[in-house]
């Protein structure tokens, strides 16, 4: 199956036009072929079991394994290739990035960690990373190592360089929200803020 994209919204329809122009209100972009995903990724050898595969009982008829990981050509974030989840590490490397980025950095620069309403998922945006077709953005925590005997094997500093990145994602969000208020409030009002 082919798939569509329009570039500037990323938004995609079902019947849209490759070299047509975008239907979403005010876009002005031109439809485009989005790539295969298999094009995009590297298949790393190793296989491996997607944590996240006991949860459906039909998994293994929909979706056959054995999973692995795939490695993004253009960043190299891993991600599984059952459910989209990054790597482990490729996950602490960008808590560490998201953690020690200046407080005044501007949100849409650098990488930030969103942790959602379910208990499970952690949203990670990227700077260069709009979807799922550029590299990893989010992280499942059935991902998190184990030990032998099945207890979350992280240390207390990545625990620590999680809760800063939280922190300093959302404090750099507030400031990005902030300032786009403003913006649309001089906007709207026609008075300079």
């Amino acid at each position: 199956m082919k798939f569509t994209i329009c570039q500037r919204c990323l938004t995609s329809r079902t019947g849209d036009v490759v070299g047509q122009p975008c239907q979403t209100q005010g876009c002005g972009g031109t439809i485009e072929q989005q790539p295969e995903f298999s094009t995009l990724v590297d298949v790393l050898p190793e296989p491996m079991s997607c944590p996240r595969r006991s949860e459906s009982p039909l998994a293994n008829r929909t979706f056959p394994g054995p999973d692995h990981w795939q490695k993004f050509k253009s960043n190299g974030d891993r991600t599984c290739s059952y459910c989209g989840s990054l790597h482990f590490d490729d996950f602490v490397r960008l808590v560490r990035v998201a953690a020690g980025a200046p407080l005044e950095a501007d949100y849409r620069s650098t990488v930030s960690i969103e942790p959602s309403d379910k208990g499970y998922k952690v949203y990670v945006n990227q700077p260069g990373v709009r979807n799922a077709h550029e590299g990893g953005i989010k992280f499942y925590m059935q991902h998190v190592p184990r030990t032998a005997d099945d207890k979350i094997d992280v240390t207390p500093e990545q625990n620590m360089e999680y809760a800063e990145s939280v922190r300093r994602s959302r404090i750099r969000f507030d400031r990005y929200l902030h300032g786009a208020r403003r913006m649309n409030d001089a906007t709207t009002s026609g008075k300079p803020n």
